[in-house]
């Protein structure tokens, strides 16, 4: 089956919170470029809670976030 990319910038982040804290696995884009990939535990207005591959925890501060990517089942 296909996927598809999901992509939620930085200014709606904030509205999407809970539909993001329901998916698996995320990539986190930084400011810097940067990507952090895990799954998603904790998120609020402030800053996002990751546990990546290695079970080590991530916490970003929002404002340091351009974009968050998630993938779904495409429907084909």
């Amino acid at each position: 089956m296909g996927k598809r990319q999901i992509r939620i910038f930085r200014t709606d982040i904030p509205q999407r919170l809970p539909e993001l804290l329901l998916q698996g696995e995320v990539q986190v884009i930084l400011r810097s470029r940067v990507v952090v990939q895990g799954v998603l535990k904790e998120a609020s207005a402030e800053e996002l809670e990751l546990q990546d591959g290695r079970r080590s925890r991530h916490r970003i501060p929002l404002q340091e976030v351009e974009e968050v990517i998630y993938d779904i089942e495409a429907p084909y």
